[in-house]
């Protein structure tokens, strides 16, 4: 099993504030926090903080915070051999402005889109490729030269460059902001906009991969040609900036190790919300068996208490079978045959309510709350 990551690492420099500053203010801190961070590197860390090697290739700086990007996948042992150093141009750095009483960051990003990948051989063949979407070149040259070859893909924004990658992707991770901005829709609580918008992103892109993180850390989502919605898990808030970063990392780490798409998702939101109680990315990553604690999900993994590391599978099945792409639905007038089934949606499973599931005899630590996942069962996209 050979797993690559493409993206540019970068630090983040935390600078905690107890309220959001105006223009022109003076604010005098004692402290501030350095952490390794970004999609792509947080990722990297900790699928091998879980037992996974990987490779991770990206363009740093010749400065000090490159020296710390470096170092810290040192320590995690992660293969940095195809990761290449502009010496014009400096390490991504984002500055984030966190307001310590809701754990909301304002970032402000050091980053020039122009320092990409110039070299894309590797003397392996990938199996399973994590992109960031912060580094075009190396991206496409992985796709275009690489076959069989299952990719998850992290959309932040909705700009051209970003949807026609997402396209060629297995999986798609998107923000809120991308969805709406691919989709032209807007997306609240209530079931017929969340199934409006995904409808949409199946028109456009003929697929039913895409995951999207909504912006109050919702996952909407569609498996077996069902829209379903996870509701936001109620955790120790300190700093949501690593939620992306998090949730891609174990969604990949579950993928990899062949658990369907729906447990793969409540693993990495379980993942994600354990983080967020910790001030940064890589720093925050939890505890593999803390998260199978949490999410009940311990034997799907095949993992026991008195170990964590297992052997990874040697191959990758496809999560997406025939029949999930047999169910999209590729045009207005097929949308249309299906629209009146929103109506019929199961009153037992109201949208904004989680159904009741059936005691487990066998004992497990519970969530920190019931995680269940709201379908919209009578619609098919």
């Amino acid at each position: 099993m050979e797993t690559i990551i493409i993206g540019k690492p970068a630090v983040n420099v935390y600078l905690p504030l107890q309220e959001f500053p105006n223009e022109g203010d003076v604010f005098h801190i004692n402290t501030k926090y350095e952490s390794v961070g970004n999609v792509g590197a947080t990722s990297s860390c900790l699928l091998a903080k879980y037992g996974l090697k990987n490779h991770f290739t990206g363009v740093v700086g010749s400065d000090a915070y490159a020296e710390k990007i470096r170092n810290t996948f040192k320590e995690y042992g992660i293969d940095t051999k195809y990761m290449e150093t502009n010496y014009e141009k400096g390490t991504v750095v984002n500055y984030m402005v966190l307001n310590t009483k809701n754990g909301i960051t304002t970032k402000i990003l050091y980053n020039d889109p122009e320092n990409q990948l110039v070299k894309y051989k590797y003397d392996f063949i990938p199996n399973f490729a994590i992109i960031d979407g912060t580094d075009f070149a190396g991206a496409y040259a992985l796709l275009n030269n690489t076959a069989n070859c299952q990719t998850l893909f992290y959309a932040r924004f909705g700009d051209r460059d970003t949807i026609n990658l997402s396209k060629r992707c297995t999986y798609v991770v998107c923000t809120q902001v991308f969805a709406e901005m691919m989709s032209k829709e807007t997306i609240d609580d209530s079931q017929a906009s969340c199934i409006n918008l995904y409808q949409r992103l199946v028109d456009i892109s003929g697929k039913s991969n895409y995951i999207i993180i909504l912006k109050n850390h919702k996952i909407l989502y569609c498996v077996d040609g069902k829209v379903k919605l996870v509701p936001e898990m109620k955790m120790n808030i300190v700093d949501y900036s690593s939620f992306d970063s998090i949730f891609v990392g174990a969604l990949a780490f579950a993928l990899i190790r062949n658990v369907n798409l729906d447990d793969a998702i409540k693993f990495a939101d379980t993942a994600a919300s354990i983080s967020i109680g910790k001030v940064g990315e890589v720093d925050s990553i939890p505890e593999l068996m803390e998260v199978l604690e949490n999410s009940g999900l311990k034997e799907k993994f095949g993992i026991v208490e008195s170990t964590q590391k297992q052997a990874i599978p040697e191959t990758i099945e496809p999560i997406h079978s025939s029949e999930v792409e047999n169910n999209i639905v590729t045009n207005h007038n097929q949308q249309g045959q299906n629209s009146s089934a929103v109506n019929d949606v199961n009153q037992n499973v109201a949208f904004g309510e989680m159904p009741k599931q059936p005691v487990q005899e066998e004992k497990q630590q519970p969530s920190p709350e019931v995680h269940e996942t709201n379908i919209f069962d009578e619609y098919n996209v």
